[in-house]
């Protein structure tokens, strides 16, 4: 079977700008992650999106990233089954070598450098990157987007 990869660019092109938006209409890190994997995958639930909520800006308290505990959510929901063993950890390394290294630790007040004005300047790029991330991660695992979510 051969990938169109213009389409494929397209969809996750669609995918970051819909997170995006998302960001801008005051969503927070965890809930437009979840949100966008939901609306990817087809579906919705707002319930789980206002639960998620309260795992921004680290867990309401600057402790661990918004954008990684939203993204392991992701995971879990979309395919438990490889999530917990294989590619949560895998999400993980990849923050901490990332992130960790550049800030000093991979909670939100490492990240934003306890000052919640840098929150919108450094934030967006972290959660898309980490969105993007897990995205791919589950792709290799063998999760299948979809001819909508690839």
């Amino acid at each position: 079977m051969e990938v169109d990869i213009e389409a494929v660019v397209e969809r996750v092109m669609d995918d970051v700008a819909r997170l995006h938006e998302l960001l801008r209409e005051g969503k927070c890190c965890a809930s437009a992650i979840v949100q966008t994997a939901l609306e990817i995958n087809g579906g919705g639930n707002e319930q789980l999106v206002h639960a998620v909520s309260g795992l921004c800006v680290g867990v309401r308290s600057g402790l661990l990233c918004g954008a990684l505990t939203g993204a392991a959510c992701m995971m879990s929901m979309l395919d438990p089954r490889n999530a917990n063993k294989e590619m949560i950890p895998e999400l993980v390394e990849w923050f901490r070598s990332t992130y960790g290294r550049e800030h000093g630790g991979i909670n939100c007040a490492d990240i934003i450098e306890n000052d919640m004005s840098v929150r919108k300047l450094r934030c967006p790029a972290v959660i898309e990157s980490t969105y993007l991330r897990a995205k791919r991660i589950m792709t290799d695992y063998g999760y299948d987007f979809g001819p909508e979510g690839d």
